[in-house]
């Protein structure tokens, strides 16, 4: 079942914090690491996010 309080939180951080990171990533003097970091980062929230969800198998 959908929260939509939850949903709504993440609608607006979303738009809060994107333009912050995309300026950060693209930043003239940032390191080339920089976007690999992020990537990383929504990797590992996505898997602690999905770790306890069980599967069934039919």
């Amino acid at each position: 079942m959908l929260n939509y309080r939850m949903a709504a939180m993440l609608v607006l951080l979303t738009c809060i914090v994107s333009p912050l990171t995309f300026h950060w990533i693209t930043a003239p003097g940032g390191s080339w690491l920089r976007p690999y970091i992020v990537w990383l980062l929504v990797v590992v929230a996505t898997w602690l996010w999905q770790r306890h969800r069980e599967y069934y198998e039919p």
